[in-house]
Order: C-alpha cells, then sequence, then structure tokens
C-alpha cells in the first residue's frame, strides 16, 4: 500500500505499474488481506492532466429500454473550463477525445450528477457495446476526466429471460462425427468448438448495423446439426470460441500481429483494437447470440467460453504485452461477447478460460505466458473499473504432471498445495480456486459466487508404455465425486471422447475410448464416466477406485462426501 502510495507522488501510477506493484503485495498477504485488497482502487488506469477529477458509474439501460442513464461524481479546481461536465460516447479502440465534439449530454460539475441520452446511436444501431467517459471543456477541446465505463445490464433488452439449463454437473468436449457415443453416456454438458476463423464466407447474407455480413454456410450448417441434436436430447451445450489466424478478414486478427507458426501461437485473441475489428466481432457474436438462442429450431447455447486458457498466449496470442496491458485488451474484446450473448439471452453464462497453472508461469509456453491469479485478478480488477459484468470462470484442471492419471499425488511434486499460492490447481486442491472465487471482493453484484465451470480435464491411459487405463477410470471417478460434492462447481467436461492423435505422441491418451482400425474401442473410463453420475450405478462403479488411489472410504478425502445423487448438506467452504 505504502509502496503504491509513492508511485502515485511520483507521477508513476500508470495501469502496467500500479498492477506490478499489487502482485508483489498480493504474493507477501494473506486470503484476508486479499479480500480486502481486490476491490482496491489499486487499478486506476491513470492520472488525468486535468485538477478536474471524476469517476462514472451506474451506466445502465432504463427500464423502458430507451434510453441510457449514468452518474458522474467530479471535483477540483474548474478553472479554465466552462464550469460544464460533457459525456461523451467511446468504442473500444477510441483512447481519447481529440478532435471531438459530439458530446451526448452536458451538466454541472459536482456529485452526484444524473445524465440520460437515447440508447440509440441511429437507424440500425444501439449504444450498447460503447463506454462513456466525462469530459470538460479547456481551450476549445475536450479532456476526459476519468475511465472509461460501458454500460452494465445489457441483459434487460434480452427477449429471452429463460434460467440457464443446468441438467447437472457430468459432460464432455463432443466430437461431432460420433454423437451417438457422446449422448449414449447420459452427459448433461458438452462442449462444442467453434473455430470463428472460418465464420466469415459464403452462403448466409447477415445485414447487422447497415452492413451485410457474408457468414459461411458450411461452418453453420455444421453448428445447426450438432447443437439442435445435443439440445433436443436436453444436454446444455457450450461453446468454446477458438480464434485461429483469420485470412477471409484479417480485420480480426489482434492488431499489429503477424501469424506466427504454430508451434508458436495456434489461435489469436479477437480484435477490437481497430473499427474493422470491432464491428466484425460485434456482428460475429450478435450473429451467435441470435442464432441459438433456442427461439428459432437451430437449437440452444447457453454457455459460452471466449478464447481458450488466456493464461498462455500460445492458445491466445494478442502480442508482447505484460499481464495488465494484456488483460485490459482481452477483456474489452470479451466484453462485446459478453453484451452480445447476454442482450440476447439474458441468463446465459459467459466466461474465459485459464489452465491449471494458478501461482506460476505455464511451463510450455514459447509466447507470452501469465499466472492464472493474476489474470483472474487482473481481469476482476479492469472489469471493476469499466462496467460491471457477471463472468464466469472456465477451469482447465489437469494433473501435474500431464503424462500422469494420478492427480491423488500431485502434492509430491511441490508443486500443489492448499494455499492461495499453490502453483497448480488443480482436482488434489480444487478448493483452492472455490475458496478464492468466494472471497467477498470476487463475488458478483448480488453476493453469489461467480459459475465455476471445468471445461477441460482428462487423465491419460498411458504413462511411457506403462498401461494405465485402470488409473485413469479411478481418475474419472475421483475428480467426478470431487466436483460433485463441491457447490461451487456447476459442470464438469472432460477433454476428449476419444485419444487425439498428437496429443499421444507426447503421452497424452486424454481418450475415454481408443481408435483401433478406424474403430472407436472403449476403454474401462468409459464406463465408469457413463454411471459415475446415477445415484443407483455410482458406488458400484466406483468401488475399484478406492483400492487403486489407497483408501477405504471415500470420507476419507472428501468430507462430508455424498455419493451424486444422494444429497448432503454442504459446507459453506470447502477443504479436501
Amino acid at each position: 500500500m505504502r509502496a503504491i502510495s509513492r508511485l502515485r507522488k511520483k507521477g508513476l501510477c500508470s495501469e502496467e505499474r500500479i498492477f506490478e506493484e499489487k502482485m508483489r503485495v498480493l504474493g507477501k498477504k494473506s486470503i484476508g488481506f486479499l479480500s480486502a485488497l481486490a476491490m482496491s482502487a489499486l487499478f486506476s488506469f491513470a492520472a488525468f492532466a486535468h485538477s478536474v477529477t471524476g469517476k462514472i458509474h451506474d451506466v445502465n439501460i432504463t427500464s423502458d429500454k430507451e434510453s441510457i442513464s449514468l452518474t458522474v461524481d467530479s471535483s477540483g479546481d474548474s478553472t479554465g473550463t466552462d464550469g460544464s461536465i460533457y459525456i461523451f460516447e467511446i468504442k473500444p479502440y477510441q483512447n481519447d477525445l481529440t478532435g471531438r465534439r459530439d458530446f451526448l449530454a452536458k451538466g454541472n460539475i459536482g456529485q452526484d450528477q444524473k445524465f440520460t441520452f437515447t440508447l440509440h446511436a441511429g437507424p440500425g444501431e444501439l449504444r450498447l457495446y460503447s463506454a462513456f467517459v466525462p469530459a470538460v471543456k479547456v481551450n476549445g477541446h475536450y479532456e476526459m476526466i476519468s475511465d472509461r465505463r460501458y454500460i452494465e445490464n445489457p441483459e434487460i433488452v434480452a427477449e429471452n429471460q429463460d434460467p440457464a439449463l443446468n441438467p447437472g454437473k457430468k459432460g464432455l468436449r463432443v466430437d461431432p462425427n460420433i454423437l451417438d457415443d457422446a449422448l449414449s453416456l447420459n452427459i448433461k454438458h458438452a462442449g462444442v468448438d467453434i473455430p470463428t476463423q472460418r465464420f466469415f464466407g459464403n452462403g448466409i447474407s447477415y445485414t447487422y448495423e447497415n452492413k451485410t455480413y457474408k457468414i459461411n454456410k458450411e461452418l453453420i450448417d455444421q453448428l445447426d446439426a450438432e447443437v439442435k441434436r445435443l439440445s433436443d436430447s436436453g444436454v446444455a451445450v457450450t461453446a468454446i470460441l477458438l480464434n485461429a489466424w483469420n485470412e477471409t478478414v484479417p480485420e480480426l486478427n489482434p492488431k499489429g500481429v503477424t501469424e506466427l507458426p504454430k508451434e508458436q501461437a495456434v489461435y489469436y485473441g479477437f480484435n477490437v483494437e481497430s473499427e474493422g475489428g470491432f464491428r466484425g466481432v460485434k456482428a460475429m457474436a450478435s450473429f451467435l447470440a441470435k442464432r441459438y438462442n433456442g427461439k428459432n429450431g437451430h437449437g440452444k447455447i447457453t454457455n459460452w467460453v471466449v478464447g481458450n486458457e488466456i493464461n498462455n498466449q500460445y492458445w491466445n496470442y494478442m502480442g508482447d504485452y505484460d499481464v495488465s496491458a494484456y488483460t485490459v485488451r482481452f477483456q474489452r474484446a470479451f466484453r462485446v461477447f459478453y453484451t452480445a450473448m447476454k442482450s440476447v439471452s439474458a441468463n446465459d453464462n459467459i466466461m474465459f478460460s485459464i489452465d491449471h497453472y494458478w501461482n506460476m508461469f505455464p511451463e510450455a509456453a514459447p509466447v507470452g505466458k501469465y499466472k492464472g491469479k493474476d489474470i483472474m485478478l487482473a481481469f476482476h480488477n479492469y472489469e471493476v473499473a469499466e462496467g460491471y459484468m457477471d463472468y464466469g470462470l472456465a477451469l482447465h484442471p489437469y494433473p501435474y504432471p500431464m503424462t500422469s492419471p494420478n492427480f491423488w499425488d500431485d502434492d509430491k511434486t511441490g508443486k500443489v498445495n492448499d494455499t492461495i499460492d499453490s502453483p497448480v490447481v488443480n482436482f488434489k486442491n480444487l478448493h483452492v480456486i472455490t475458496d478464492f472465487m468466494q472471497l467477498p471482493a470476487m463475488r458478483n453484484r448480488k453476493g453469489e459466487v461467480r459459475k465455476i465451470f471445468l471445461t477441460e480435464e482428462g487423465f491419460t491411459s498411458t504413462q511411457g508404455k506403462k498401461d494405465k487405463t485402470t488409473e485413469q477410470a479411478a481418475a474419472v471417478a475421483y475428480s467426478y465425486f470431487i466436483a460433485d460434492n463441491n457447490p461451487y462447481i456447476s459442470a464438469y467436461l472432460m477433454s476428449r471422447q476419444e485419444d487425439n492423435e498428437d496429443e499421444t505422441k507426447h503421452g497424452l491418451a486424454f481418450g475415454l475410448s481408443s481408435i483401433v482400425n478406424h474403430k472407436l474401442v472403449p476403454k474401462p473410463a468409459h464406463e465408469v464416466f457413463k454411471w459415475i453420475d446415477n445415484p443407483s450405478a455410482t458406488e458400484g462403479i466406483a468401488d475399484f477406485a478406492r483400492a487403486v488411489i489407497g483408501i477405504d472410504r471415500w470420507d476419507q478425502l472428501i468430507p462430508g462426501f455424498h455419493f451424486p445423487g444422494r444429497e448432503a448438506e454442504k459446507p459453506d467452504v470447502i477443504n479436501y
């Protein structure tokens, strides 16, 4: 705290410097201190030049869905100004008010000043995705006196106000070519990848904000068939939006970035730092939200994950940035998808994902890499600064190392422990992430713990030349029991329906089945996974796993344990 005050006194209070100092402080403090600190002003973006300073808050669409209201608190020496506050609209790709005179509203300097203006920006265009800033007029030009703030209640305009579907926790990242097998496993959730670099193409015309976009009909037909079948089967669909390098619409690629070799980056961040990129991302997000709203015959996507493992730029490349600058760019693109989905289906869950590297840097990252906890804190604090979102977390709690299925002894690596500073978070210490998300500072505005989905986890069935199919099956049973007994975990999605050839070359046979002579051959884990959430079968199907793990009873590992479907009273804080 004192060090950060010194930064401010020295005029060095940039967002990057303050974030770095906050991370240093957090490394020395307890969970209790983190709870108080996370909501503090340590992430103030910058010191503004003028002596009038302000704060904008409560940016909301009004109940009649026609206007936007907001409040500004401002104070300071108004000498040199005309004594007024002006409200400007600002897009993600805009950083100042140079040459601008198109203010939306005008009021007085002072506390609790209310402003209202129309939601409609013009024919066919809403200010739904815009931020707003207060400014003063100095020598004929306008200067911002506060950070930007976005609309905080896009869900109010959604036609679909249905609750989000969640029929259970068990799920799978499905292969669209073998959906029969996936559905035979009695899944409640399905993960569906959407390769967004293929989104624009030919075959479907979509007019958005007075511009007509060409959409790839082949891709949409594939998604229609997959999403509709899963939805019709009562499965909650989670879409993972993966943005490989885009040759069709290069504006969607991160600004100032060139394509890297595949061994350095697989996917890229979404670009909203240029007008063309911003408009393209809005059109894509809007189309997907409307297409899969569950009301027009194409099925329902209920949960959306933007990007993949964003703490590792191998999966989300955006350029050479420190964690603060990187996260604010990702967060502004994420907000576009959040706003699009929430403004169509109010209760959809919109998430971003991190891997199991919680308080250490990913080890296999050739480009930018960050600690998962740092990403969480940076994202949360930029969200606090720029406008509330009821976002969720998609965690990938793989074993450490991934080449061994026996996560129950991962503490022996020295990388997995029960503290908030554990280098790795996986099923051995899953409570670390749910304890963290229970902190008052991390909860949503209703005081609820934000949604946590486990959208990708897997356990290898080989280790070197050794057969580990029994251990893989035991890992499936044990990990599912952990997730089922933790009330803050909403879903559990296995990563592979069948082995992936590229992964098996590296000793990672995550599939529930193998492919032998082009045929699907189930492993023991396949049968365990099928029955693990069935109240009448779960105890028997998992009985073998106790000996594999080395226990007599499940409550030796999971206090207050209950089998799936056999409800028991659940404690407020889980420790296992």
